[in-house]
């Protein structure tokens, strides 16, 4: 469906420029963040396993460089599940 949606001048430039840097549209972006708002899962999306950053209590300390680790850990893993399945 398509809608007019006013939004502000700085917030429209950094949505765009995530979406581009993302290699995806701004109606894409906008609707993920809409599923966010609205708890909807992403058709087809991945399910989380919690913890999502594994450590301690009091003892884990959250960096993008952490963040990064535990990603590509996550994608290793994704993309070795989909070739036992036969997809990719």
């Amino acid at each position: 469906m398509k809608t007019t949606v006013e939004i502000p001048d700085e917030l429209f430039r950094e949505a765009k420029a995530t979406a581009a840097r993302n290699g995806s549209k701004l109606k894409d972006l906008v609707a993920d963040g809409l599923r966010l708002v609205l708890g909807k899962p992403k058709p087809g999306g991945r399910h989380l396993r919690f913890p999502l950053i594994p450590g301690s209590a009091g003892t884990a300390r959250l960096t993008a460089a952490r963040v990064s680790e535990v990603e590509a850990v996550e994608d290793r893993d994704e993309d070795s599940r989909h070739a036992r399945s036969g997809r990719r």
